[in-house]
C-alpha cells in the first residue's frame, strides 16, 4: 500500500465575518510535485482544498482530515497559522494515533524549541523543503515500520526527528527553481482556485535585514529560467487569472533587473493580468518604472522600516533619502500603487526617531498606502538570535511582537501605533464590516451564523457547522441577567473550534431590557476560557494578551436606544461594542 499524504495550509484567519483570500499552498503543491515527478515516490499526496481549507472552522477540518485516513499529514507553518496547525496535530494524534505529523515552513527552526518539541511533532523539515520531504517519503516508503518505530529513522539531511531528538546534517540549496516551476503547469495546483498566480522566479536574497529570516535558509540565488517563466505567463493567459504575484524577495536585486522586466513584459503581451512585488526604491529610475508599467506592474510594496540612523544599522538595511524619494516618485509617476512599510519597536529607535519616521513619510506624501508594524522577534533571525543582547522582549508566541527594547517602553508603543493611525487616517488592523453595514444578512454573506433565539432556543447544530469566522447572534425579549444562558453556546462553538475568529452579537433591537455590565463581562471572560490565539496575541499589548483580539461582542440595534444610557456605555467600553444601526428608520425605543 502505498503512503497517503495530506497537506494543509492554513490561512490567515479573519478578524470577523469575512471570506478568506489569497491562501494559495504553493509550498504543499512543490512538495507534491518533487515528490511524485521529480523523484517518482509512489505515495497518494493529497492538498488539502481551498473550499476546506480557507473556510472550515477545526472542527470541520479536523474532520476532514481524518476521514481521508492519511499515513502522514504535512503542516506548511507560518506565524499566523501555526498554534492553530499544532492544535489539530495534536486532536489528529489523540484520535488517530498511528497518524505521523511533519511541519515546516518559516516556524520549523533551529532556535523555536516550542514549535519542533511539541508533542505531536514527529519531524520537522528545515529550511528549503522540496528535497527534504521527498527523501523523508522516500526513507518511509521503502521502510514502512519506521511510522511505527521513527525513533529509529535515519538522520535525514535537513530534518528534525523529536523522538530522536536530533537534526540531521544541513541540506544543500536547489540549484535551479525551473522544477518548482512547474507545479501550476503539471497541475498540481490551479491558478483560478484564488485567481492569482504565485511565480518565484527567484530563491534567496543578497541583503540580510536582521527582522527577516529569509536570506537565512539560503546561501546564493537560484533562479528561474526564462523559459519556465514565460510558460507560466502564458498559463496565467490562458486561465484568465487577474494576478501574477512576484515572490521574489527584492525584485531588483537581480543585475538583470531590466531585462526581467522585458520577460515579464514579453509574457504579458495583452495587459490580461497585473503584476505586484516587493523592491526596493533605491535604483528605481523613471525608465524602470515606465517599464514595470508597460509590463503590467500596479502596485509594489517599498520597506522604508525606520529613518534611525542607528536603528537602520543594527538591522543592517541603510536607506538612502534621496534614493528611496527619487524612486518613489518615479514609481508614482509611471502609475504604479506604492505601499511603503515602516517598523515600529526596532532595536536603537526611540520614539523620537519613530515619530520622525512617522513625520517624514506622512508629510511627503511618498505613499499611497502605509503599512506600519509592530516588530516580530522572528525565530531564525538575527534579532531573535541577539535578542538578550540587544535587550528585546517579545511574546512568547506567534506572532511574537516586541514588547520593550533598552529605548521604548511597552506604553511607548503602543502610543507610537496609536500615533501612526492618527498620522495616516487609518486602522491597521479594520474590522470586516463596518458598524453602519452591521446586520444579520451582512455577516452570514461573510462565515456561518448560529441564530439564537433566548426564549426560543433552537436545536443544538454541530461544532462541524462552525466556520473559520463564526457569528452567534442572539435575541431576547429581555437580556438583563441572562448571561448564564448565551456562555453554554460560547462555550460549544469554542470548545472544538478553538481557533475561530468568534463575534458574539446581542441583537436588543425588539429587548424589553439591556444586557448589564456583570452580563458582558461574564461573557467575555468565557470568550477567553481558551489559551489566546493568533489575533489575540497579535492585538495585545502585553505578555497576556488582552481581551480585544478574535473575540468580539457586539450589542446591536436596528433601532435608536433611548435613556440615559452613557454611564452603561462607559461601563462596558473596554470589552464591547454598542452598535446603533440607524440606517434603518425605525421608531425610537
Amino acid at each position: 500500500m502505498p503512503l497517503h499524504v495530506v497537506l494543509v495550509q492554513l490561512p490567515i484567519p479573519p478578524l470577523g465575518p469575512e471570506l478568506v483570500k489569497g491562501n494559495v499552498p504553493l509550498a504543499a503543491g512543490y512538495l507534491k510535485y518533487f515528490a511524485q515527478c521529480v523523484h517518482g515516490i509512489p505515495a497518494e499526496i493529497d492538498i488539502l482544498p481551498p473550499s476546506l481549507a480557507d473556510r472550515a472552522g477545526d472542527a470541520a477540518l479536523l474532520r476532514a482530515i481524518l476521514e481521508r485516513q492519511p499515513d502522514i499529514v504535512g503542516f506548511s507553518c507560518y506565524v499566523w497559522n501555526a498554534e492553530r496547525s499544532l492544535w489539530l496535530a495534536q486532536r489528529i494524534k489523540e484520535l488517530r494515533p498511528q497518524t505521523r505529523i511533519v511541519v515546516g515552513g518559516p516556524e520549523a527552526t533551529f532556535d523555536n524549541a516550542w514549535f519542533v518539541n511539541h508533542p505531536a511533532v514527529d519531524w520537522a523539515v528545515l529550511g528549503e523543503g522540496e528535497e527534504t520531504f521527498s527523501e523523508l517519503l522516500a526513507v518511509l516508503t521503502d521502510s514502512p515500520e519506521l511510522l511505527v518505530h521513527p525513533i529509529e529513522a535515519p538522520d535525514v539531511p535537513g530534518t528534525w526527528n523529536r523522538h530522536r531528538g536530533r537534526f540531521g546534517p544541513p541540506r544543500p540549496q536547489l540549484r535551479s527553481l525551473d522544477a518548482v516551476g512547474r507545479v501550476y503547469l503539471d497541475g498540481m495546483i490551479d491558478p483560478r482556485w484564488h485567481n492569482t498566480l504565485l511565480l518565484e522566479s527567484i530563491r534567496g536574497c543578497i541583503f540580510h535585514c536582521s527582522f527577516c529570516f529569509y536570506p537565512k535558509s539560503f546561501d546564493r540565488l537560484a533562479y528561474m529560467s526564462r523559459e519556465v517563466i514565460l510558460e507560466n505567463l502564458r498559463l496565467a493567459e490562458k486561465s484568465g487569472v487577474a494576478e501574477v504575484f512576484l515572490l521574489d524577495p527584492t525584485l531588483n536585486q537581480r543585475r538583470d533587473f531590466e531585462d526581467f522586466l522585458h520577460t515579464l513584459r514579453e509574457g504579458n503581451p495583452r495587459g490580461s493580468f497585473t503584476y505586484s512585488g516587493e523592491l526596493r526604491a533605491e535604483g528605481i529610475r523613471p525608465q524602470l518604472a515606465q517599464l514595470m508599467r508597460s509590463a503590467g506592474f500596479v502596485e509594489v510594496e517599498l520597506g522604508l522600516q525606520s529613518v534611525g540612523r542607528t536603528a537602520q544599522d543594527l538591522m543592517r538595511r541603510r536607506v538612502n533619502l534621496p534614493a528611496f524619494e527619487r524612486g518613489v516618485q518615479a514609481l508614482m509617476d509611471a502609475g504604479i500603487h506604492v505601499r511603503v512599510d515602516l517598523i515600529i519597536g526596532l532595536p536603537g529607535d526611540t520614539a523620537e526617531t519613530v515619530r520622525e519616521g512617522i513625520e517624514y513619510l506622512a508629510s511627503s506624501g511618498l505613499y499611497h498606502e502605509p503599512q506600519v508594524f509592530r516588530l516580530s522577534v522572528l525565530p531564525g533571525t538575527e534579532f531573535r538570535r541577539r535578542c538578550e543582547e540587544l535587550g528585546l522582549e517579545f511574546q512568547p508566541r506567534p506572532p511574537y511582537h516586541v514588547l520593550s527594547t533598552p529605548s521604548l517602553r511597552p506604553e511607548e508603543i503602543q502610543q507610537l501605533m496609536a500615533e501612526a493611525e492618527d498620522a495616516f487616517n487609518t486602522d491597521f488592523d479594520p474590522l470586516p464590516i463596518a458598524n453602519d453595514e452591521l446586520s444579520f444578512d451582512r455577516v452570514r454573506h461573510g462565515g456561518s451564523v448560529w441564530k439564537i433565539d433566548l426564549d426560543n432556543p433552537p436545536a443544538i447544530p454541530s461544532p462541524e457547522t462552525v466556520d473559520i469566522a463564526h457569528t452567534l447572534w442572539f435575541t431576547a425579549a429581555e437580556f438583563a441577567g441572562r448571561f448564564g444562558e448565551i456562555i453554554p453556546w460560547i462555550r460549544l462553538v469554542l470548545r472544538e473550534n478553538p481557533h475561530t475568529s468568534l463575534w458574539v452579537v446581542l441583537d436588543v433591537t425588539q429587548a424589553n431590557s439591556l444586557p448589564t455590565a456583570e452580563d458582558v463581562f461574564h461573557i467575555m471572560d468565557a470568550l477567553y476560557e481558551h489559551p489566546p490565539t493568533y489575533w489575540d496575541w497579535h492585538l495585545a499589548l502585553h505578555p497576556k494578551p488582552g481581551r480585544l483580539g478574535a473575540k468580539r461582542i457586539v450589542i446591536y440595534s436596528a433601532r435608536r436606544l433611548k435613556g440615559r444610557l452613557a454611564t452603561w456605555r462607559r461601563s462596558i467600553a473596554r470589552v464591547a461594542d454598542v452598535i446603533e444601526n440607524t440606517q434603518v428608520p425605525q421608531k425610537t425605543v
